[in-house]
């Protein structure tokens, strides 16, 4: 397995050196787009809109827009010289209780491994991390971009969480109808409750399948085999909130 990053995580004097792997994989079902006429694959080509050639990657450079077909262009070399201590390093800056974070900052997940010789304060770390139930934060240069990271212990090892800065974070007080004033009425309220009561029970994450993802396997399987794809009928919904709640609470009991 290839690591995404190698350097060394650190707190006060104590340096661990780690490497960081990608913590999900993707197990989308992918299509490519083909012409309807004859089959052929469709392709995309990168054109230059001035001179109207087809360019290689190696020909490509960056350029940050200052005004109107204004750019200021940065290469490799440029964003190399940037003074970034978090290119190998990440510097722990505080340690904090994980509920003072909220979900919405999390954007995505990696697993650290220690390098060799440094498997005793990796495992120091983690442990420690583990009997104060604190996280790590700190920053990351990884992929071309300075990222927010917060450090936990998790499942035997630490895991590196993405996280999304402040000004990333749109307000949701502009998401039209999003703080919707309604009238609920008591027995309305009451219903939901007792429907979300009786709904509840331990969280069993292995339960839930893709099942979007297995059945167009199915549909795959089916259109390859020549078989008539059979369509499901909608769920009938009641006509009211309150016969939904009374009709969905009797359906559990």
């Amino acid at each position: 397995m290839r690591a995404v990053w190698k350097g060394a995580i650190s707190f006060g004097l104590v340096s661990i050196p780690v490497k960081a792997y990608n913590a999900t994989i993707s197990k989308e079902v992918r299509f490519h787009l083909l012409h309807s006429k004859d089959g052929g694959r469709i392709r995309y080509r990168k054109f230059c809109e001035k001179c109207g050639e087809e360019i290689s990657d190696e020909e490509m450079v960056r350029g940050y827009e200052i005004a109107k077909n204004e750019f200021v262009i940065l290469t490799d070399e440029d964003l190399e010289k940037i003074p970034l201590k978090s290119t190998k390093n990440v510097e722990i800056k505080r340690f904090f209780d994980p509920s003072e974070l909220r979900e919405i900052y999390y954007s995505g997940f990696y697993y650290l491994s220690p390098e060799k010789g440094g498997e005793k304060a990796y495992a120091l770390l983690r442990e420690a991390m583990k009997a104060t139930n604190l996280m790590g934060i700190g920053k990351i240069s990884l992929r071309g971009k300075e990222s927010l990271v917060a450090l936990k212990s998790f499942n035997g090892g630490i895991v590196l969480v993405n996280l999304h800065y402040v000004d990333e974070i749109r307000n949701p007080a502009e998401i039209p109808m999003w703080n919707v004033s309604v009238e609920i009425s008591d027995e309305e309220l009451e219903l939901a409750k007792k429907l979300i009561m009786a709904m509840k029970k331990q969280l069993n994450i292995e339960e839930f399948r893709n099942e979007y993802k297995e059945a167009l396997l199915k549909l795959i399987d089916a259109k390859l085999a020549g078989k008539e794809v059979m369509v499901t009928e909608e769920t009938k919904t009641a006509r009211s909130l309150i016969d939904a709640l009374k009709a969905s609470l009797e359906a559990i009991k």
